[in-house]
């Protein structure tokens, strides 16, 4: 167990003024879903909290360190606070800062141990691609590719839009542990409300366990 390091009236101000900024995030619209036509979209923050709950699963399953996972899964997209979310189709023409650089300047007035944390998780998760990726970096990018394709399941689902096949396709196609490739095809036959229709189907019966 880590000996606490205690917070200082300024430490406690950096940290209050980073918060702030991450809420950013649950303001900020994921830009992908625009291009399919849907509007009131989810926010990146609401992407980050099932990537978060996903990468935690995968990686159980993967025999890696679920609560790191779910770190990496959590502040992967942080920097989306200062450079946005660009679509597909922008990222050719549009040029953004590192990850890194992005993540080092959001936290360069934290107190340095936590900022430190902060950037070397967001620097595993972009390395999940790279030879040398560890296991987590793997789940967290699988569930990142995961909660698209469940997002595109439900917007299909409750919209009958018809242009979102693509995104459940290409996720699919994205994620390469087993345990992500298997949720990705079960993804695609299990409904989006069959955790409701059952529990709605067996209301009452079941004893309180309270």
């Amino acid at each position: 167990m880590e000996t606490p390091v205690g917070t200082s009236s300024q430490d406690a101000s950096s940290i209050a003024s980073f918060a702030y900024e991450v809420g950013q995030l649950k303001r900020l619209p994921r830009a992908g879903w625009l291009l399919a036509g849907l509007s009131n979209t989810e926010s990146v923050a609401e992407h980050s909290f099932r990537v978060a709950v996903l990468a935690y699963a995968i990686a159980h399953q993967e025999g890696a360190n679920p609560e790191r996972a779910a770190v990496l899964g959590l502040f992967h997209d942080l920097p989306e606070t200062r450079i946005g979310d660009v679509p597909s189709v922008g990222k050719p023409y549009v040029r953004t800062a590192p990850a890194h650089q992005v993540a080092t300047d959001q936290t360069t007035q934290l107190p340095p141990e936590l900022a430190a944390r902060i950037v070397a998780a967001i620097d595993e998760h972009e390395g999940a691609k790279s030879p040398g990726a560890t296991l987590e970096a793997r789940c967290s990018r699988d569930a990142d590719k995961l909660d698209a394709l469940l997002q595109a399941r439900e917007y299909q689902v409750a919209t009958g839009n018809t242009h979102l096949q693509p995104w459940v396709t290409s996720m699919a196609e994205a994620v390469t542990t087993a345990t992500g490739q298997a949720l990705a095809a079960a993804a695609q036959e299990v409904d989006p409300g069959t955790w409701w229709t059952e529990f709605a189907a067996n209301f009452g019966r079941a004893v309180p366990r309270f």
